[in-house]
């Protein structure tokens, strides 16, 4: 499923760059050396640049499509990428377009606030209908009285007109609305500040006439209403101008989506190129294997000048630099995903999604046997859909696991009398599924330490190969160990024969360990000698931690059963809804559960000690699947 990779650098002239760097992206094979799209290349003067000019003409076409609603598709020509003439031949005419758009937005804004404004004081010119006269004569000032506009709640209109009386002022009603009474207060001069304390008591709202409020009120509202006719005229206008504007530029604006397009793949490739002399560009990166061929046909086909494309496969220090390809079926994507979800590992070490996959499903059929439980959880899988039907094959996966352990355990629902056990109910033999779980952790371990040995290897580091805790060395100590407490327990012979084994497992440890010390005498020992016994102390933590699966199938089992007991002290209704939701709750809350202590053993017990190194995922220079890229 890994697929071989092979290091690339394909030295061309400067002037077909840009071509070199599409050709390279459409065919989605090739990815940088070291990842560093649209990071700063000082000693790329002129690459510099036209990154540079891309990101501007970009940047200015995201402006304008946000103005223009929607760009047209991309032409199909031009066929090149453009030059940096053309580039910025292209900004230019960019610029020319958003002059006019920014000025069509800044005539439209001072439009609709213009329009805003007109209805607001429409909206304030509702209350004064009834009037009929003149209002600029209620903001004209008076000699010996005081003319105030504004409105109190009706609840306080009867006692606002008696304590205006009471201080010499005069109440006039001429609207109510939204539950507020409007009035005109009349009031003389000498006593204007106590008849302010008396308004400000009943909750007074006093309204200043705008200056546009001259004249009687239908004469102002008939005028205002004019004027906004009149601005919407103006916007209706303004539409049909700009619209006049853009007539007969889609085939231009889509040749300039096409041109940035093709003018991508170098920009972003520019922190990856080296300068040479004589105007020549080298770039370099990574391909499949399988793809060598065919990139080579197609750089001869377009590129007209002289270059140079030269291949090797990866050195052995570069494993982690190198990126990791990897195809996977339909069905193992989502297992492929879990993986990536702690990391990638280091190019050519070992793959380990489909042992994931095979771990992984057992483990959770193990804490989670049950014939109907699992069907349950297959037929949730049938129903996913959109987004979330990638993840069908691991939970048919799981489902299936689940109802194969369930034959095993003799379990339907939590009930054991139903169908016969193909192996032990967990209930009736706890001691005995502990035992299979410890077993099961066993081989586990041992899985990790072959694949361990077979990092070391694909590594090249023999010295650790051979005496690490995650080489031969640790592999003796290991199966040993676990041999000498196995016979030992069961009183057979050979037990002393297993514990030299795993003595010899473990001196090889401890020797490898003081080769690493740089501390001196006698610290670089007693160092050793603990780095050594963590050794021995993990792989029995480790052991031991598999005893989970037992217990959570166990505990899944009596679950279930308490389910059931407790329904069948119901009748009717609550024995159905009993069933239902506890059953619910069985597969959504412990399903959950189990999972994640799978997924744990996985990462921790597994994970944790095979992956050597973290590498690079393979990522092409521009992904054939999306159309637009954003520069980095």
């Amino acid at each position: 499923m890994t697929q071989k990779m092979l290091h690339v650098a394909l030295e061309t002239e400067e002037a077909e760059a840009p071509q070199a760097a599409y050709l390279l992206a459409k065919y989605g094979v090739f990815t940088p050396e070291h990842s560093l799209l649209g990071s700063y290349n000082p000693s790329n003067s002129g690459g510099q640049r036209y990154h540079d000019a891309t990101v501007l003409a970009r940047d200015k076409l995201t402006r304008l499509a946000a103005h223009y609603q929607k760009l047209p598709a991309a032409a199909a020509e031009p066929t090149e990428p453009p030059t940096l003439a053309e580039l910025r031949e292209i900004i230019a005419w960019l610029d020319e377009l958003l002059h006019v758009t920014d000025t069509c937005r800044a005539k439209r804004d001072q439009f609709e606030r213009e329009q805003r404004h007109e209805a607001t004081l429409l909206d304030e010119l509702k209350p004064f209908k009834t009037l009929d006269f003149d209002l600029t004569q209620l903001a004209r000032p008076k000699r010996f009285i005081e003319t105030l506009v504004g409105s109190v709640p009706e609840s306080d209109l009867a006692a606002l007109t008696y304590d205006l009386e009471q201080v010499g002022g005069i109440v006039e009603l001429f609207g109510r609305q939204t539950g507020r009474a409007y009035l005109v207060v009349i009031c003389p001069q000498l006593r204007c500040l106590l008849s302010r304390s008396v308004l400000d008591k009943h909750h007074w709202r006093e309204i200043h006439l705008p200056a546009e409020f001259s004249g009687r009120p239908q004469e102002i509202e008939s005028e205002l209403k004019n004027l906004c006719q009149r601005i919407t005229h103006s916007v209706d206008s303004l539409e049909q101008s700009h619209r006049h504007t853009f007539e007969g530029i889609e085939e231009r604006l889509a040749q300039v989506v096409k041109a940035i397009e093709l003018a991508e793949p170098y920009a972003r490739l520019v922190a990856e190129t080296v300068a040479e002399p004589n105007d020549k560009l080298l770039i370099r990166g990574w391909i499949p294997r399988r793809n060598l061929k065919r990139l080579q046909s197609r750089l001869a086909a377009a590129l007209t000048r002289e270059y140079k494309l030269e291949a090797r496969p990866p050195q052995p220090g570069e494993r982690e630099s190198v990126p990791s390809a990897r195809r996977y079926p339909t069905w193992l994507g989502p297992f492929a995903e879990l993986v990536r979800g702690y990391g990638v590992p280091c190019y050519g070490d070992f793959d380990p999604t489909l042992f994931f996959m095979f771990s992984f499903t057992a483990m959770f059929g193990m804490m989670f046997g049950d014939v109907g439980h699992g069907l349950l959880i297959a037929l949730a899988a049938l129903m996913l859909r959109g987004e979330a039907k990638r993840f069908r094959p691991l939970l048919l996966a799981a489902g299936a696991s689940a109802c194969g352990f369930g034959w095993l355990y003799g379990s339907v629902f939590g009930v054991e009398d139903i169908i016969t056990p193909l192996w032990i109910a967990p209930l009736s033999d706890p001691v005995r599924m502990l035992q299979a779980a410890i077993g099961w952790g066993i081989g586990f371990i041992v899985a990790t330490q072959l694949i361990m040995f077979y990092n070391r290897i694909a590594a090249r580091n023999w010295r650790a190969a051979l005496f690490d805790a995650g080489g031969a060395a640790g592999l003796l100590l290991y199966l040993g160990g676990v041999a000498a407490i196995y016979l030992s327990y069961r009183g057979d012979a050979g037990a002393e024969w297993a514990f030299g084994i795993a003595g010899a497992g473990f001196l090889m440890i401890l020797v490898h360990h003081c080769a690493q010390q740089v501390e001196p005498w006698p610290g670089r020992f007693f160092l050793s000698l603990m780095d050594s016994l963590e050794t021995v102390f993990n792989d029995f933590v480790n052991t031991l931690s598999f005893m989970r699966v037992a217990a959570f199938s166990i505990s899944h089992v009596a679950l279930a059963m308490a389910i059931t007991t407790l329904s069948a002290e119901m009748s009717g209704t609550g024995q159905v809804l009993t069933l239902v939701f506890g059953n619910l709750l069985i597969l959504v809350l412990e399903g959950s559960i189990v999972a994640i202590q799978a997924l744990r053993l996985e990462y921790y017990e597994g994970f944790s000690r095979y992956f050597t190194c973290f590498g690079r995922e393979f990522k092409p220079l521009l992904d054939a699947r999306v159309k637009k890229p954003p520069l980095i």
